[in-house]
């Protein structure tokens, strides 16, 4: 992939994961935004991989990968296929159901569109020509992962009572406790974990800020603010590329998942480190604002960082014309016409070893079959 492309397909990504970070969180910036960054960020992806598509074959673009794999088994064997567009419309029908009878209405929250968003690619898929089938099944197995990762758990959570419960140690000690020894460091004495008053029980999510004008700042975390929207979305989106990149989950893309994971910790951090020094020293109002606002500049920044990775070490997409594989040279026998090797007929020996009847690298033109080099007066020795 040229540079400009890969400029261009990490813009794509950024924007494509801001917009679906910014529909979702109905806490933080206007949803519009959201949807409007999302058709920006497909049209840059589309631009960027224009050259790659030109480049591979109509075959390839066919071939059996991960999420071919996966779509498989899922419909046995295609059997169920037919029936996916009847999944999206019961999946609807699911939704307006379960708000129905929980809240006696038809509001929406992010778990909601994350369903409906599923509800709609399933109703799409088999509509998708086949030429798309790279785009088709990236989208199918988002929604998917997206819907298992982030809507089940958290409304099993809702189910239980504990919907806004974010008050547990394992808030305090992945979020509160890093964000606290940071600021810290920084010259802000924040009090955490906070005791309350009343019970002298610990609130693991709340820091106690103090403010510009003497008075404190309580800083709660609530899921939307845990960081686990924007794990769930990267976890969804990069699982999903890889199965219609690769044909199998090995150690290299468990690793670059674990980064990326990592990654996205750090960034949660850093964006309440930022909060909690706006709110000491500008005040409550500049600290929600930068707290509806500035998550979704760090949450592309580590995206940008990620991919960037990808690229620079891991070549992603840069697999195109994969090297040959050096044939390893025979004792014994000519490389170039495969028999053996004769004292009484002249031969050369290349500078990788490789030897080879005189005459036979002539008629290729002096090039060593084993390492591709020009065998000359230099390269090679008369034997």
């Amino acid at each position: 992939m040229k540079a400009f492309d890969r400029m261009l397909f990490v813009a794509g990504l950024v924007l494509l994961f801001g917009g679906l970070n910014i529909a979702i969180l109905l806490s933080h910036t206007s949803r519009l935004v959201g949807f409007a960054l999302i058709p920006i960020g497909i049209g840059l992806l589309l631009c960027a991989l224009r050259g790659e598509k030109a480049a591979i074959a109509k075959p390839a673009r066919r071939k059996q990968n991960l999420a071919t794999t996966i779509i498989d088994r899922l419909t046995l064997g295609g059997r169920l296929r037919p029936l996916i567009p009847v999944a999206g419309m019961s999946v609807i029908i699911m939704v307006i159901a379960f708000n129905i009878l929980r809240t006696g209405g038809l509001y929406l929250g992010s778990n909601d569109y994350v369903t409906l968003v599923l509800a709609g690619i399933l109703l799409a898929y088999n509509y998708i020509p086949e030429k798309y089938s790279v785009e088709r099944d990236f989208t199918l197995l988002f929604g998917i992962l997206l819907f298992f990762l982030l809507v089940i758990p958290t409304t099993l959570l809702s189910l239980s009572g504990g919907e806004a419960d974010t008050n547990t140690p394992l808030t305090y000690y992945l979020l509160v406790m890093p964000t606290a020894a940071l600021v810290r460091l920084l010259g802000v004495d924040v009090t955490a974990p906070y005791i309350d008053p009343i019970y002298g029980d610990a609130v693991y999510n709340i820091m106690v800020i103090p403010g510009p004008d003497g008075f404190s700042l309580n800083l709660s975390i609530a899921l939307s603010c845990s960081g686990l929207y924007s794990v769930a979305i990267f976890v969804s989106a990069f699982i999903a590329f890889v199965a219609v990149e690769y044909r199998r989950f090995d150690r290299v893309v468990a690793t670059l998942l674990l980064i990326g994971i990592v990654l996205a910790w750090i960034a949660n951090i850093l964006r309440m480190c930022i909060i909690v020094m706006v709110g000491r020293y500008y005040g409550g109002d500049a600290m929600v604002w930068t707290h509806n606002n500035i998550g979704e500049l760090i949450f592309m920044a580590w995206v940008t960082l990620f991919w960037l990775l990808m690229f620079r070490r891991f070549g992603i997409l840069d697999r195109n014309t994969p090297p040959k594989k050096k044939k390893k040279p025979k004792k014994g026998i000519c490389l170039v016409c495969g028999k053996s090797l004769s004292p009484t007929m002249p031969s050369r020996k290349c500078s990788c070893g490789a030897i080879s009847h005189s005459e036979c690298l002539e008629s290729s033109d002096g090039i060593c079959p084993s390492c591709g080099a020009k065998v000359g007066a230099v390269a090679a020795e008369e034997l």
